[in-house]
């Protein structure tokens, strides 16, 4: 069996996505590591296996691919597409389990430790996680009769992180289990009288 040689040229559309997809995965770790300030376009590269041209092309910058890595993390969270069966007790455990995941309190953290000299980093990861969250809740409290979905919306998003979100920043517990997510989004629910 013969392997054949790697194309030269231009990459294909899938070739061009996988490249992005490979990026974005490898955005996250490297941040966590190093911290936004001190990563280097050039260890992004190197890390996706990708030129730095590539990165510059693709996003502008790191700031950029920054913005599409939160804006894709949060996306698999509360996705505008999600099936017709979600309910708000789905998408608020969702929620609960991603929001206290390692990774994102450790991106939640990053971004609090940079958010003074990068207000901006901050600001973006309030409007393309947070407020994403709250968007995505709205449009299901919007279905509760006698219910102003938005503010009703932000009630939850506090419940759902609230006193065992900050736990999770200060380090004192570990990560939900996605039945321990059920669990804790079932009684924010419950509590706004929302079940």
């Amino acid at each position: 069996m013969t392997i054949d040689a790697p194309r030269r040229g231009r990459p294909t559309a899938q070739q061009r996505d996988e490249r992005r997809r490979r990026m974005l995965d490898r955005a996250l770790p490297m941040f966590l590591e190093h911290g936004y300030d001190r990563t280097t376009v050039e260890q992004l590269a190197r890390s996706a296996g990708v030129t730095k041209r590539t990165i510059y092309s693709d996003y502008g910058d790191k700031a950029g691919l920054f913005v599409a890595m939160v804006s894709r993390l949060a996306a698999e969270v509360s996705d505008a597409s999600a099936s017709e069966s979600d309910t708000l007790a789905g998408l608020a455990a969702r929620i609960v389990f991603r929001t206290h995941s390692d990774d994102l309190v450790g991106l939640h953290r990053l971004v609090i430790a940079e958010a003074e000299r990068f207000p901006d980093l901050a600001r973006t990861f309030h409007e393309l996680a947070d407020q994403r969250h709250i968007e995505r809740l709205a449009h299901y409290v919007h279905d509760e009769p006698g219910r102003h979905s938005a503010a009703v919306a932000e009630a939850l998003f506090s419940q759902l992180l609230g006193a065992a979100h900050r736990r999770r920043l200060l380090g004192v517990t570990d990560a939900p289990t996605m039945s321990e997510a059920v669990d804790l989004a079932t009684d924010a629910l419950d509590k706004l009288g929302l079940t």
